[in-house]
């Protein structure tokens, strides 16, 4: 009887931890970005993620805009830019990729006791330690999980989805990423199409062009 209480317990807990962890395979992410610790956000950030795809928009007051279209199938990113009134989508490839993310190989994920409420989620502190010797706090939901494994690069083995962080681009530069809504809908598989007005090129082409 004892063990048969027990297996009825087992499976009660796997039913409650399954239903609380939703996996995250199609929708949207919105943030609010922060420059140097401001107080105020100069920009956002929009994630849209569709199973294999993911299309990053990040859009600052000053007029800065990129969009970057990662298709899981083929390996292959798009970084859509402008440069002299014409519109060009650069070509990273997937060894071009995976040699821009090995700073954040191996990183040591180390729980902390913080927590918070994020765009209505349940967010836990962790400290990520990287080998360059950079140490960042953010705060994720464990509440979602990813399928893509490439929405969570600069965290890697995260069980869940960051919605606070921070990200260096110089040594006196820095943006905060804190996520303000969440929606778990349908995404139109159009929304990652290059638009017609943009021309591909690879990163040579592209320097080319300075």
């Amino acid at each position: 009887m004892k063990q048969l209480l027990y297996l009825l317990l087992l499976t009660l807990f796997v039913v409650v931890n399954c239903e609380a962890q939703k996996i995250f395979s199609e929708g949207i992410i919105k943030y609010d970005v922060y420059r140097n610790n401001g107080k105020a956000p100069e920009g956002i950030f929009v994630v849209t993620v569709k199973a294999g795809m993911i299309k990053q928009e990040l859009a600052m007051n000053n007029g800065f805009n990129n969009i970057t279209i990662y298709n899981q199938k083929t390996g292959i990113t798009l970084s859509l830019s402008m440069r002299e009134g014409a519109k060009y989508a650069m070509e990273i490839s997937q060894e071009e990729l995976k040699e821009k993310n090995k700073r954040f190989e191996n990183a040591q994920l180390t729980p902390t006791q913080n927590s918070k409420k994020i765009a209505s989620y349940h967010s836990k502190g962790m400290q990520v330690n990287y080998t360059s010797g950079d140490v960042v706090e953010i705060f994720y939901t464990p509440e979602l999980t990813v399928q893509n494994t490439a929405l969570n690069t600069m965290f890697p083995g995260l069980g869940g989805i960051a919605l606070e962080y921070v990200t260096k681009s110089s040594k006196d530069l820095s943006f905060k990423f804190i996520a303000t809504q969440i929606d778990i809908q349908p995404v139109d598989i159009s929304v990652f199409n290059i638009p017609s007005d943009y021309k591909i090129v690879t990163k040579t082409e592209l320097e080319k062009l300075k």
